[in-house]
């Protein structure tokens, strides 16, 4: 797959989490190795390296370093433990084991969706620009 094209550097993934701090949540997570996801997860990333969001169940929080094409996420993650139904647990499974580690990261400007593809081979997480 040549994602060449569509790589997203570090200021353009930063951008919605400047935008946060007036309203903008970021990005939310629409798919899953390719499958819908229950709603309410969102990931946004901070100038300064900070990354946070929610798993659609549990909130996360840490730190990543970014360069063209690639983010290395810092483990651990601090992430809360609440309990929740089947299907959260199972894709908050799957979100904290695709923000471990490196991922590439693709960008589709007409779609503005970003695509984060593990180095692990995780599940590609899939997220559509939040709306402020």
């Amino acid at each position: 797959m040549k994602i060449a094209p569509l790589v997203l550097t570090f200021a353009a993934l930063a951008a919605p989490a400047l935008a946060q701090s007036t309203g903008a949540t970021g990005w939310t997570l629409v798919s899953v190795a390719g499958s819908a996801v229950a709603p309410g997860a969102t990931i946004a990333f901070s100038a300064d390296g900070a990354v946070f969001g929610t798993t659609g169940c549990n909130r996360f929080n840490g730190t990543v370093v970014a360069a063209p094409g690639v983010v290395t996420f810092n483990a651990p993650l601090a992430v809360t433990r609440i309990a929740c139904d089947d299907t959260l647990m199972a894709q908050e499974k799957s979100v904290l084991e695709a923000l471990a580690g490196t991922a590439a990261v693709a960008y589709d400007p007409v779609a503005d969706r970003m695509t984060l593809i593990p180095d692990s081979g995780a599940p590609v997480l899939g997220f559509a620009r939040a709306e402020q």
